[in-house]
């Protein structure tokens, strides 16, 4: 159940995303828009499934790659959070396949597990980012 409320809540935060990459860059908010919702959907199957997390970190990885490189080249969020978000996107790509190979083994779920709990931290880094740009005062 907790998987499906964390998951669910990603969504808004693709819309407010596709928003303001969409006046930047039409195709990279695409291209994040549709990665994102890869993201609430896969992630929620992987989380039933242990065959599909390798496609879960995936898209994870694109959506994460798309999104930071994005902010790094245009400020759409602050460019050190872009850098961050472009390595941890490195990052879930590299756990893509040592994922499908753990699943041969067995279900052992080290890296699923690992990447809920940093997309747990990414996304309150997100909330933080928007809540302080909602807190500043007007032309400041």
């Amino acid at each position: 159940m907790l998987n499906a409320i964390a998951y669910g809540f990603i969504l808004p935060a693709v819309a407010v995303l596709h928003v303001r990459h969409a006046v930047v860059r039409r195709s990279g908010a695409i291209l994040a828009t549709i990665a994102g919702t890869a993201v609430a959907t896969v992630g929620l199957a992987g989380s039933a499934n242990v065959d599909v997390r390798p496609a879960s970190l995936f898209v994870l990885g694109m959506w994460w790659w798309t999104i930071g490189k994005m902010w790094v080249q245009t400020g759409v969020m602050p460019r050190l959070f872009g850098q961050i978000t472009a390595v941890l996107g490195l990052g879930a790509f590299v756990l893509v396949p040592v994922e499908a190979f753990s699943n041969l083994i067995g279900p052992t779920q080290p890296w699923f597990g690992a990447a809920h709990v940093v997309l747990g931290t990414w996304l309150l880094a997100l909330s933080m980012a928007f809540a302080r740009e909602r807190t500043r005062p007007a032309g400041g």
